[in-house]
């Protein structure tokens, strides 16, 4: 059986634009949808975008709020999805949940998972049709409907907000979005990959969900999803399924595979067991049932930054006036963009020093650099002034001659006031690492 199609591009050039091009997007993939093996996919396996179709359902929710979805699901082909919803477009960061995660083994336990660097993450310029408007278009009532058009370009699209401002009946039901692509789990009602979000999420007026068909205004291609997938801003790129065949409206989150078995949080109970301790007994599988049984799925991500160049080992040639360049990316949280961004230099206290070592041990009075902002973006068409993409930074920083191997931090908070948080805890498959970003052994050659 073929790999998996997964692939990361060179940190170093993933920040050389703004948005990124679409030959630079990460390929992430489960089971062998897509395989390894092909370099360049070009048609899908299960159709046409000419025969393409979304089925629009529910099941075991109230009429008076989901219409007939429950008795008669409405089905829209492709072509109907681009011609009766216009086209609109949000500029977000699509992020791997385990983007960064090799950086935990520094300090840990390596995760389980792909060893994926600070690359699984693209800036894209997204089109397709809004996925609240193709609801309400459905039949599903408007939970938002009881703010006037002014209150709901105000409402703040966070996981608890958007929950909270929603009318009660629509806070307990989700929505799942099934994929095309079969799952080898054997569970027959589950055979497709699928995830769920709260429909409160899908349907909120500064989500910006979208059914794409394109990405950086080109069709989207089956590697990165077509003929449609679904677009997520702010959540875990597992929840922004492709090959999206149809949408299920339920009062139970989705119990497919993606939801039951993976992308959750498994951590030691602190003071109890040892990461090792830990991972050597996750691999019984009775005990790792048990424990994914009490996590709830991974949803939303949180603020971070990371360092793109130099990179660790390197030596730092780029100086003007004896400073040394340092450039990255930072994303914000719930809608609010990354605005600030400092970074500090340090001498390596060595390989004997583990890096979350290196950043409890930082002095008070270290001095930070303010990066400049080199993209920011602006406010999408809807002028609502949320902002799902990622920030570019840069900062000329002297180097010090005395020292003649270095460490580069960075971290980030967001136009809101959420910081970044300094160390992220180590949890078994890696995901969701937001510790600040840490570049080690790097020298600068003194002239």
């Amino acid at each position: 059986m073929s790999q998996p199609l997964n692939t990361e591009p060179l940190s170093g050039k993933l920040t050389d634009a703004y948005i990124t091009p679409n030959q630079l997007v990460f390929n992430r993939n489960h089971e062998s949808a897509l395989p390894a093996s092909v370099e360049q996919v070009t048609t899908s396996s299960w159709g046409s975008a000419e025969s393409w179709t979304l089925t629009v359902s529910a099941y075991g929710t109230d009429n008076r709020h989901t219409g007939s979805l429950s008795g008669s699901p409405r089905v829209l082909s492709l072509e109907q999805l681009q011609r009766q919803f216009a086209l609109s477009h949000v500029v977000a960061t699509l992020e791997c949940a385990g983007n960064r995660r090799s950086e935990l083994a520094d300090s840990h336990p390596e995760p389980e998972g792909i060893q994926w660097g600070n690359a699984v993450i693209a800036n894209v310029i997204w089109g397709g049709a809004s996925l609240r408007a193709v609801l309400l278009a459905a039949g599903v009532a408007d939970p938002f409907a009881h703010h006037t058009s002014e209150q709901q370009s105000a409402l703040e699209p966070s996981e608890q907000s958007s929950s909270s401002q929603a009318a009660e009946w629509a806070r307990s039901l989700h929505l799942h979005l099934l994929s095309a692509q079969k799952s080898k789990s054997n569970d027959a009602e589950q055979a497709q990959f699928a995830a769920s979000i709260p429909l409160t999420t899908a349907m909120h007026p500064n989500q910006s969900c979208l059914l794409a068909y394109e990405y950086n205004h080109h069709p989207l291609t089956p590697r990165h999803g077509a003929p449609l997938r679904a677009v997520v801003p702010g959540h875990v790129g597992a929840r922004w399924v492709k090959w999206l065949s149809a949408l299920k409206i339920s009062s139970s989150p989705s119990d497919s595979p993606p939801m039951r078995e993976d992308y959750k949080l498994l951590t030691p109970r602190t003071g109890q067991e040892g990461e090792k301790e830990y991972a050597d007994k996750a691999q019984d599988g009775d005990f790792r049932t048990r424990e994914l049984d009490k996590k709830q799925p991974i949803q939303r991500l949180e603020a971070s930054c990371a360092i793109t160049q130099p990179a660790h080992d390197a030596e730092l040639l780029d100086q003007a006036d004896g400073k040394a360049a340092v450039k990255g990316y930072a994303v914000g949280q719930d809608g609010s963009p990354a605005t600030n961004v400092w970074v500090a230099l340090v001498a390596d206290p060595g390989k004997d020093t583990e890096t979350d070592g290196l950043l409890r041990n930082l002095p008070d009075d270290l001095h930070w650099h303010h990066a400049s902002i080199l993209h920011q973006d602006a406010a999408d068409p809807s002028q609502t002034g949320w902002s799902w993409a990622w920030t570019l930074w840069h900062v000329q920083m002297p180097v010090p001659s005395d020292v003649t191997s270095y460490a580069i931090i960075a971290r980030c908070s967001t136009a809101a006031g959420v910081e970044q948080p300094k160390i992220s805890p180590w949890n078994l498959r890696g995901f969701c690492n937001r510790s600040w970003s840490v570049v080690r052994h790097v020298s600068v050659p003194h002239t």
